[in-house]
């Protein structure tokens, strides 16, 4: 269960649109999947890449992990906090995550705590529009890349979404993915990294 880190978080729940670049990012506390409590208001001073994921199981959710586990050990050179949240029990994303050291953070939400106070989008019409999106071969490549097999969780609406935070705390970018494999691009995480300006190509539905 995701707990108040203070009055902050308390005015973010009465957010009722999608956040903006420039406000201060909604404050929670949580566990990591080692144990370990994750403050954004204790990251102060680092960027952030906080990324929501579908559940475990989905094939999209697993292809975008693989994208940005291949740059581990840039992001951990770069001092990049990167918090992964999934809609799924720490269980499974400790038999996701067995035997690997990824550098990420990863938080199991299956309570959708996280996922309200950041606004992420549930939409089965969007989900529906993924297929005029190349979704199709995007989940079978998801597919072939498990390890290993995965139940369903949660939602089958959610959409996800990333956000780049700066060293204030505040969002520099919130991108809400608009259909299944939607994602932020990697170069403009790269961009953010390098404090150069980000040209993101967002699509609207």
């Amino acid at each position: 269960m995701i707990k108040p880190a203070g009055e902050g978080l308390q005015a973010a729940k009465t957010i009722t649109m999608p956040l903006i670049e420039n406000q201060l990012a909604p404050d929670f506390q949580a566990k990591d999947i080692s144990g370990n409590t994750v403050r954004v208001s204790d990251l102060k001073g680092k960027k952030i890449l906080l990324t929501f994921y579908r559940h475990v199981g989905c094939p999209f959710t697993n292809l975008r992990f693989l994208e940005l586990e291949a740059l581990d050990c840039y992001f951990s050179e770069m001092g990049l906090v990167v918090l992964a949240v999934y809609e799924s029990s720490s269980e499974n994303l400790q038999r996701y995550s067995h035997g690997e050291s990824f550098y990420a953070r990863m938080i199991a939400n299956p309570e959708y705590d996280l996922y309200s106070l950041y606004d992420i989008e549930q939409s089965t019409l969007k989900i529906l529009y993924s297929m005029y999106k190349g979704a199709f071969a995007k989940g079978e490549e998801g597919r072939r890349r498990f390890k290993e097999n995965f139940c369903p969780e949660g939602r089958t609406n959610t959409l996800g979404g990333d956000f780049l935070i700066d060293e204030d705390g505040c969002i520099k970018y919130a991108y809400y993915n608009q259909y299944l494999g939607d994602a932020l691009p990697v170069n403009d995480i790269i961009r953010f990294l390098k404090n150069d300006k980000m040209e993101i190509n967002k699509v609207s539905c």
